[in-house]
């Protein structure tokens, strides 16, 4: 009898024959950055309570966000350039350094809004899967992030970010978030309302919508920290 092959090459090869395919974390996380982010350039109009902003993205490192409403807080900008971010306060007339983790608005961070790439800031890794879910881990890349870990639930089925915790580098979870309002925006259906909810007290809570997203180039002179605000 002449031996069938692949029961030799099982045999031989045992760990090849029933090693599943490898999963790049790495890809998934870029793929869940491009739901997140409808182009290398592009403007987003974002309600968070009552405070309306406009951010003009360009790529990973170069941010305006504009705050709209109320106007009581009109002029009040933030340009970020890299980990680094100022804030423009028309009483002083003139722009002070803030952070990426610094309080926007309610439970929203500046970077929540200006630093929507995660694949270029964080190193992922999976650490787990759940109901038709990877959960990533990631960590942050550099300092001066927005945070220093985060972990990520995203659907296998489309690779949609599900939820999230953001967590300090010894891994205390600080808030945690969820993708909610899957709808159709500049292209794709994206989330468009991120729940945030602090991990110390469920009852701080704040919804940062999504108005709209639209691709659009910028000059190179808005991402000008000398003058910014003036």
């Amino acid at each position: 009898m002449i031996p069938d092959v692949r029961i030799l090459l099982m045999l031989v090869f045992p760990v090849a024959a029933i090693a599943a395919p490898s999963l790049n974390p790495e890809a998934i996380l870029r793929k869940v950055d491009a739901i997140r982010n409808p182009s290398e350039s592009y403007e987003m109009r974002v309600r968070i309570g009552e405070s309306r902003f406009m951010a003009m993205i360009q790529g990973a490192n170069r941010t305006v966000v504009r705050t709209l409403e109320p106007a009581r807080d009109r002029g009040r900008d933030l340009l970020m350039i890299g980990e680094e971010m100022w804030a423009y306060i028309p009483n002083l007339k003139r722009a002070v350094r803030v952070s990426l983790s610094q309080k926007l608005t309610g439970q929203a961070a500046n970077g929540d809004i200006s630093r929507m790439r995660w694949a270029e800031d964080y190193e992922a890794t999976i650490e787990s899967e759940d109901e038709g879910n990877w959960v990533l881990a990631l960590g942050a890349r550099r300092k001066g992030l927005t945070y220093e870990r985060i972990r990520v639930w995203v659907a296998r089925k489309d690779h949609s970010p599900v939820r999230a915790e953001y967590l300090t580098a010894a891994g205390k979870i600080l808030k945690r978030a969820r993708f909610e309002g899957y709808r159709m925006m500049a292209g794709r259906v994206r989330p468009t309302r991120l729940e945030i909810e602090s991990a110390v007290n469920a009852s701080e809570h704040s919804t940062l919508e999504v108005e709209s997203m639209s691709p659009r180039s910028f000059p190179v002179s808005l991402f000008n920290p000398q003058g910014f605000g003036e």
